[in-house]
C-alpha cells in the first residue's frame, strides 16, 4: 500500500503512551518502518527535547487516561510530558501529529474536546481508525505543503474562527455581510493547507482582522497572537479584533491581550455590532 512516490526522508519521533495502548503504538511503529519512515525515540527517563528537534514532526497516540489537562495523572507521565514539548516547537519546520484511534467513538469526551480544542496552526488531528491510512496522510502532508488557492481580496472585515466554531460563526457572518463587505476564513484543525501567507496578504486588503471563537478559546488566543506577530504587531495597517461569545468565552481567557489589541466578550448576537463600531473607530482614525 505504500509507493516509493516522495524522495524526501522523513524523521518522526514517536512519543510515549499511556499503559492503555501500548500495542497500538507497537503497531504503530512497524507500519512506520514498513513505510520507510525513520523513526526517532528516547527512554521514559531521557530528556525528549533533543531528540525531537533532531525529528521532522511527532506523533502522539491519544488513549483513554488524560495527558493533557494539568490535573489529570497522565499529565506527569512520559506521554503528557513529551505532548507539551511537542507544542512548544510546532512551528513552520516542525509538525505534530495527533492521532485519536478510537475513531469518533471518544470524540465528544472532555478530554478529547480539550485537545481538538487546542490545535493550532502545524499540528494535526485525526481520528481515522486505519493506522495504514493515518501514515499515509501523514508522509503526505510531511511531503507536500499546499498553499492556500484563495486570492485576497479588498474587504471591510476580515473574518476568521476556527472549524469548531462553525455554527455559531455562520450565523454572525451571515449578519455581518448583510451590511458590509466580509471576507470569512474557517481554518480546519486537520487540514495540511498553508494559510500563512493568504492570512497576511488578505489582513493587508481589509480594513480590520477578526478572531472570533465560542468553544475554541486555547486556539483562538494562540492564533490571534501568532497573526498579531506576523502582520506587524503594534505597528500593523490591519488592527485587530479577537471576539468571544459569552455562552462559553470569558475575559479571563482574554488578559493576555490587555493593552496589545481590542478584545469583547459578547452575546452571539451582539458581536456584529461590536465588529461594527470596531470597524468604525478604526475608519475615523485613518
Amino acid at each position: 500500500m505504500f509507493l516509493d512516490l516522495y524522495s524526501q526522508h522523513i524523521k518522526v519521533f514517536l512519543a510515549a503512551t499511556t499503559d492503555d495502548i501500548a500495542s497500538a503504538r507497537n503497531d504503530m511503529r512497524e507500519i512506520l518502518v514498513k513505510a520507510g519512515i525513520e523513526i526517532v525515540e528516547c527512554s521514559d527517563k531521557e530528556d525528549a527535547t533533543p531528540r525531537m528537534k533532531a525529528a521532522d514532526c511527532s506523533l502522539h497516540i491519544l488513549g483513554n487516561e488524560d495527558i493533557y489537562t494539568p490535573q489529570a495523572s497522565g499529565f506527569n507521565k512520559p506521554a503528557g510530558i513529551q505532548y507539551q514539548i511537542a507544542k512548544t516547537l510546532c512551528g513552520q519546520n516542525f509538525k505534530m501529529f495527533i492521532w485519536n484511534p478510537s475513531g469518533t467513538i471518544n470524540a465528544n469526551n472532555a478530554y478529547i474536546n480539550n485537545i481538538r480544542r487546542d490545535i493550532i496552526e502545524n499540528t494535526i488531528y485525526c481520528d481515522k481508525l486505519s493506522p495504514i491510512v493515518f501514515v499515509e496522510d501523514l508522509r503526505t502532508i510531511m511531503n507536500i505543503k499546499q498553499k492556500a488557492a484563495k486570492q485576497h481580496e479588498a474587504t471591510d472585515i476580515f473574518f476568521m474562527y476556527n472549524e469548531l466554531d462553525s455554527e455559531t460563526a455562520s450565523g454572525i457572518f451571515n449578519m455581518l455581510k448583510d451590511f458590509q463587505k466580509v471576507t470569512r476564513l474557517a481554518l480546519s484543525m486537520a487540514s495540511n493547507v498553508d494559510y500563512n501567507t493568504y492570512i497576511r496578504e488578505q489582513l493587508t486588503s481589509s480594513k480590520i482582522g477578526v478572531v472570533y471563537y465560542n468553544y475554541a478559546a486555547d486556539w483562538a488566543v494562540s492564533f490571534a497572537r501568532q497573526v498579531w506577530k506576523d502582520t506587524g504587531g503594534s505597528s500593523s495597517n490591519t488592527p485587530l479584533l479577537v471576539a468571544g461569545n459569552s455562552e462559553h468565552a470569558n475575559e479571563k481567557e482574554l488578559e493576555i491581550f490587555k493593552g496589545i489589541m481590542e478584545c469583547r466578550i459578547d452575546d452571539k448576537l451582539r458581536i456584529p455590532l461590536d465588529i461594527k463600531v470596531f470597524l468604525d473607530k478604526t475608519n475615523q482614525n485613518k
